[in-house]
């Protein structure tokens, strides 16, 4: 991921980067010098900042209430500004959610869960995934994929996928009863060997998935940092049981 050291600091990916049809961003984590929360106190106050640095509309974002659950919204022009700057009116028990609306801009919120973006070039079309270990481990990207060609005919070879930043498998250790969930996957997936009790690799499981839905390898990018032990500071609720959050977005320009 690129850094831009802005007022409202932020990353970008390379793959998205490419389109001038598209704006994404995934936020930062605090800092003494300034506070990027977007979920504290002052959380209302920070996404306008963070609007006005990527230019866009603050009364069109939208977030929902992540749940981790695998209920996917079509959001349209009609939910503009739902959960943009408070939490009454985000879209109920959502985890995922996709729109072809120019100038939505659809966020989800992490601070070790995985977040996932979604873009096609071809229908102009996007989405924005929060992936915990429930939602990887029932496969809320590859639902989403299904989604998007259900709602607005992409077909996965087009789409691009950037993976942010999350709880890398150096850090996600999980008891037995997590384990379990993941106990069909891989060695590569499930770490069982390599410490003391099991790791998951949860970038790894939302890529494996995007590639068994269609999405080519070379259209993935994927964040190495991990949000627990990573050098940026960024939201961990392992760490610091936080409740600080890593804002990832995207919209349509």
């Amino acid at each position: 991921m690129l850094l831009h050291p802005a007022d409202f600091p932020y990353f970008t990916f390379a793959n998205l980067d490419r389109f001038s049809t598209v704006k994404h961003f995934v936020t930062c984590g605090n800092s003494a010098e300034t506070d990027i929360n977007l979920r504290s106190v002052g959380g209302a106050a920070n996404r306008q900042r963070l609007a006005q640095t990527i230019g866009f509309d603050i009364n069109r974002m939208v977030t929902g209430e992540q749940t981790h659950s695998l209920n996917i919204a079509v959001v349209t022009d009609a939910d503009a500004g739902r959960g943009s700057v408070d939490i009454d009116s985000r879209i109920p028990c959502t985890d995922a959610m996709i729109t072809n609306c120019k100038g939505i801009c659809l966020m989800v919120l992490t601070a070790d869960c995985v977040p996932v973006l979604l873009y096609d070039p071809a229908t102009h079309s996007a989405a924005a995934i929060h992936a915990g270990w429930r939602g990887t481990a029932n496969g809320i990207v590859g639902l989403t994929v299904k989604k998007m060609a259900d709602e607005f005919g992409s077909k996965p070879e087009n789409l691009i996928a950037a993976i942010g930043s999350c709880i890398g498998a150096c850090c996600f250790e999980v008891g037995d009863d997590v384990a379990e969930h993941f106990s069909q996957w891989p060695d590569t997936i499930l770490r069982r060997n390599e410490w003391p009790r099991p790791h998951i690799d949860l970038v790894l499981a939302n890529r494996i998935q995007l590639e068994q839905a269609g999405i080519p390898a070379s259209n993935i990018e994927s964040s190495d940092e991990c949000t627990k032990c990573g050098p940026y500071g960024l939201f961990s609720h392992r760490r610091d049981q936080t409740l600080g959050r890593i804002g990832t977005g995207i919209l349509l320009a």
